[in-house]
């Protein structure tokens, strides 16, 4: 198989020097508006010939192993010189130009102005369609003149020639705009198929607060080819396979490591899939293949979704048991000492949760081994859960036999790291930093298995501090190294030069997915059993209001601090970042131990029309004539405490303003809910004579509405209506504004008018039929209703709009 490396951004196929430009072609020399690059290859991306595709002519390649990116550069229309650069690169290139024409005033070359922009920036973009509007004018120019010149001793061949460079050129510029405009729908609407993948996963980029510093080495292959094919290279349309990122650089050589992956419908996981159906042959072992990474100030990211994999969700159902057995025995004793049983065992179970879900993240694989290790993880937690009950107990201490298990996942997934650091040495930096936290952590663990209580304490309480917070040392180090220039830095920044980076998607649905098994536990604990004919009584109000309260936690989370983002916290910064991470910690302890709570007051027979007999066995035994005082401290700090984890998390967001202005500011609604938490933390000191737990139930319920109800409307736009369908409108529309149906359809302008005198010719016949004239009836628009004449008015407005290749958007307003 000829392989050739894979484009980093702005990359053109060339020679394999150091710099790499366009095949030269008869015409005449750049001019105005001509494009000229000097990159050098992405050393994580490589392209194959598919299994059993045509084989295509070599191609140029660059093999050097130059390190620095140069930036591209394209003359306007005017003369002046753009140099596009990356973010980090841009300051650093104005200083050096300055001085340079500074230096050496009288260099002709200074007389041309030279801007710098940053690569996807809106000058970028402005640049790039000026230029293009320039060349297709020439193009146009240039059509009429091979009308006049058609004959070769008028001077058509010199037509011929200048046209041909200047179909190069728009290429080139088409090709740039493709690429910066890489993240907007109107841009990849008239994409080709093979691109169809990186569609869906801009859409949900959307979401999370991507921006044109975002790369994915998937679609530049594809770009790559159709620039190749420009420049009169092999035909585009031969079945491609593209290569894995798993090239790596040893001793000052390039090794490629080539790793295809499936064509056609399969994704970059090395599976290789028949053209005919969805059969592959899974790997016993496959090289893991890094999904995205930093590098240079850029994100690289795979082209196709991440889509959780079967047996991750396997994997939570263990957490299932986990979650019910920790809380449920939390509420039996509800004193300190079980309170830190809790705490600390739970912590376990996150991390080996938190840990198994980022090396997914971070690698593809999948393999029979890494199906392996995941049965292998689930054991350890298996048996890490049949040893929390009993761990701080003495004489029959299960202490050592839970950090055995829980050491033993952990080991496993440093062993993971290990592996890719010798596999994908380009990572190697990050890989070595996430094992010496596992393992500096773990001498901690051991030490606390030869230590009593309360000395035992120290050590764990130690461990789970570098468990939870070893990570943000080196990711410092990487933040540092790319922020300073001093000795230490430039070290730093050459060990962790690449660095993997979290896949945004797959961690939102997985802790998305572990909240919803935490709601679901606050919904199962409510569940008892009647024995009453009549069952109509204060255990059945008491487990309604703690459905409700569970309902409206569950909306908070998903649909008003999850929704409506513009920059999520881990796009946004890394301290957000762990803040959104380590907040969603302490929402799941203090809510299950709410819910804990919740599940014995619910049964309790403290408050009127409680009768203890209504009740089978099984829950006459949980049931208690008082609410002791650990238990309401339970649930309402517990509440308290998830509220204020969940107004961390929605914090750490930046969220979308409406088209107007919110009802009231973000600060007001945490504010608010600030309030509420305080409220919480306060019950537990009202006796419990005033405030049985009928009452107490029924107050916090109403307080979670209150937040619910305050922030619907606090977050609302001003200018619109809470009630829709009844003639509500906008500001500044017409008094007449909303009184009709306003219908949106993306299609065709001769589907729609198609359509619409589909839709008068049944109107007329079925006026027709009963003997009326409203079928036919004129107003005097040449024959057309008014409902056509709108929509057909509104398309012939929306026809300028670039929303893709024959696409149009059309509103037909129905008055």
């Amino acid at each position: 198989m000829a392989d050739s490396p894979g484009p980093t951004p702005d990359t053109k196929p060339g020679s394999g020097d150091g710099s790499t430009t366009a095949p030269s072609r008869p015409g005449p020399q750049p001019r105005a508006g001509t494009f000229s690059t000097s990159v050098t290859s992405s050393s994580f991306s490589t392209r194959s010939s598919g299994l059993g595709s045509r084989r295509r002519p070599s191609r140029p390649s660059n093999r050097s192993n130059r390190r620095r990116r140069q930036p591209t550069e394209f003359f306007l229309p005017d003369g002046r010189k753009v140099l596009v650069a990356l973010p980090e690169e841009a300051e650093t290139l104005r200083r050096k130009l300055s001085t340079s024409n500074s230096s050496t005033p009288s260099c002709p070359e200074n007389d041309k102005q030279i801007e710098v922009v940053i690569h996807g920036s809106a000058e970028h973009r402005r640049f790039l369609y000026q230029t293009k509007a320039h060349h297709e004018n020439r193009a146009s120019e240039l059509r009429e003149k091979l009308k006049i010149h058609h004959d070769e001793s008028v001077g058509g061949v010199h037509v011929l020639d200048e046209w041909e460079g200047l179909k190069r050129v728009i290429g080139e510029i088409g090709t740039h705009i493709r690429r910066v405009d890489s993240l907007s729908s109107e841009g990849s609407a008239g994409s080709a198929s093979g691109n169809t993948k990186a569609k869906g996963l801009k859409t949900s980029f959307n979401k999370f607060g991507y921006d044109a510093q975002l790369r994915t080495y998937g679609e530049e292959d594809e770009e790559e080819e159709e620039e190749w094919e420009d420049y009169g290279g092999y035909d585009s349309k031969t079945t491609t396979v593209n290569a894995t990122p798993a090239a790596t650089v040893t001793d000052g050589k390039e090794n490629r490591n080539k790793t295809v992956s499936g064509t056609g419908t399969g994704s970059s996981d090395g599976d290789d899939y028949e053209d005919d159906g969805g059969y592959y042959t899974m790997k016993l072992f496959q090289r893991p293949v890094v999904k995205q990474y930093f590098h240079r100030g850029l994100l690289w990211r795979a082209s196709e979704e991440t889509e959780v994999m079967s047996f991750e969700l396997f994997f939570d159902l263990l957490y299932v048991g986990i979650i019910a057995i920790n809380g449920d025995h939390a509420a039996e004793e509800y004193d300190g000492h079980e309170l830190l049983r809790f705490v600390v065992t739970f912590i376990m179970s996150w991390m080996i949760w938190s840990g198994t879900t980022q090396l997914i993240s971070w690698f593809e694989t999948n393999d029979v081994l890494q199906r392996v290790k995941i049965l292998f993880l689930i054991a350890c937690l298996l048996g890490h859960t049949t040893n929390m009950l009993r761990a701080f107990h003495s004489p029959h201490d299960t202490y050592t036999m839970l950090v055995s298990f829980y050491l033993a996942a952990r080991l496993l997934m440093a062993l993971s790291c290990l592996v890719a650091a010798l596999l994908v040495p380009l990572v190697r930096g990050a890989m070595i930093g996430h094992i010496l936290h596992i393992l500096v952590a773990s001498a901690f663990w051991i030490a606390s298995v030869h230590l009593h209580m309360p000395n035992r304490l120290i050590p764990i309480f130690i461990a789970i501090a570098i468990d939870l917070f070893g990570s943000m040392v080196h990711v410092a180090m990487f933040r540092y190294g790319k922020s300073h220039d001093s000795k230490t830095a430039q070290r730093f920044a050459r060990i962790f030069e690449f660095y993997p980076a979290i896949n945004i998607e797959h961690k939102v649905e997985r802790t998305g997915a572990f909240i919803s098994l935490v709601l679901g536990y606050s919904v199962v604990a409510l569940i008892f059993q009647n024995t009453a004919h009549f069952g109509l009584n204060a255990f059945l109000g008491k487990a309604v209001l703690g459905l409700v309260q569970s309902f409206v936690f569950n909306w908070l989370y998903f649909e008003v601090d999850g929704a409506g983002l513009k920059m999520h916290a881990i796009r946004r910064h890394a301290n957000f970042a762990f803040l959104w991470q380590h907040a969603h910690l302490t929402f799941a302890m203090s809510f299950i131990l709410s819910a804990a709570a919740l599940s014995k007051m619910v049964v309790a027979t403290d408050c009127p029309d409680a009768p203890y007999q209504a009740l089978t066995s099984f829950y006459q035994h949980k049931s208690h004539t008082e609410v002791h005082l650990g238990l309401r401290l339970y649930y309402c700090v517990g509440l308290g405490v998830a509220l204020f984890s969940m107004g961390i998390i929605s914090f750490s967001h930046e969220h979308r303003m409406p088209l107007g202005a919110c009802r009231l500011p973000k600060c007001a609604r945490l504010l608010n809910r600030a309030a509420v938490c305080i409220v919480f933390f306060c019950l537990p000191a009202v006796h419990a004579e005033y405030l049985d737990s009928l009452k107490l139930i029924a107050l916090t319920t109403c307080l979670s509405i209150w937040v619910l109800l305050f922030e619907t409307y606090a977050r609302a736009c001003r200018t619109e209506s809470f009630f829709g369908g009844w003639g509500g409108k906008r500001e500044g529309e017409g008094k007449d504004a909303g009184n009709g149906k306003c219908y949106t359809a993306v299609c065709t302008k001769r589907e729609l008018e198609a359509a619409l005198k589909q839709a008068e010719a049944d109107e007329r016949t079925v006026d027709d039929g009963d003997g009326g004239e409203k079928g036919t009836a004129s107003n005097g628009n040449g024959g057309k209703t008014e409902a056509e004449t709108n929509v057909t008015e509104v398309v012939e407005v929306m026809e300028g709009r670039a929303l893709g290749r024959g696409e149009k958007t059309a509103v037909a307003d129905y008055t």
